[in-house]
């Protein structure tokens, strides 16, 4: 048996050289799959992060247990994670938060708005109202702790078209300027 100075010493080619070619697509679709997975969680945190802010928790637990919107609505009032609209910013020290849930009640369905900002670690809400169509906001602020709401002023009427059938029986004094240059209404 002859053998030959080679032998065993002969060079064997890398592994690399032996194995790219299926090295090359497993180390593409790792690399894939890695990038996947952290899009997916950070998009789930995200996600978290949005709907579960506790502006917005709180603003629709108040919105469900007031009785008000019972009436409107009907109970159970529901909600779904996809139909809502949220933001929250955090700058210069301060965080604000605004969002938009849709409320689905056997009797009707309606819109929360909310819009708040957080001061020395509470949630102050500048809105807080539930809209459904055909009616006036249902206003939550005196609920939630937050200001109290405003007192909207009596519209006023529309002033009389000259020459109307209304006109006819005013005085001229009403609207006669006496040419001082003040007015006689005071604030």
């Amino acid at each position: 048996m002859e053998t030959t100075p080679e032998g065993n010493m002969a060079p064997q080619r890398s592994w690399w050289s032996r194995n790219w070619k299926w090295a090359v697509p497993v180390g593409c679709l790792g690399l894939m799959a890695s990038c996947g997975c952290l899009a997916v969680l950070a998009g789930v945190m995200g996600w978290r992060t949005i709907t579960n802010n506790p502006a917005s928790t709180q603003a629709l637990e108040i919105a469900k247990a007031d009785s008000e919107v019972q009436a409107v609505l009907g109970t159970p009032i529901e909600t779904s994670p996809w139909k809502q609209q949220s933001a929250v910013s955090y700058k210069d020290g301060q965080s604000t938060a605004q969002s938009t849930i849709e409320l689905d009640g056997p009797k009707a369905d309606g819109v929360l708005r909310m819009d708040a900002v957080k001061v020395n670690d509470q949630w102050t809400y500048r809105v807080l109202q539930v809209e459904v169509p055909g009616q006036e906001p249902i206003d939550l602020r005196d609920k939630a702790g937050g200001p109290p709401s405003r007192e909207l002023a009596p519209p006023t009427p529309p002033a009389p078209v000259q020459g109307s059938p209304d006109d006819e029986g005013q005085d001229d004094e009403d609207t006669a300027d006496e040419g001082d240059g003040k007015s006689d209404i005071n604030l």
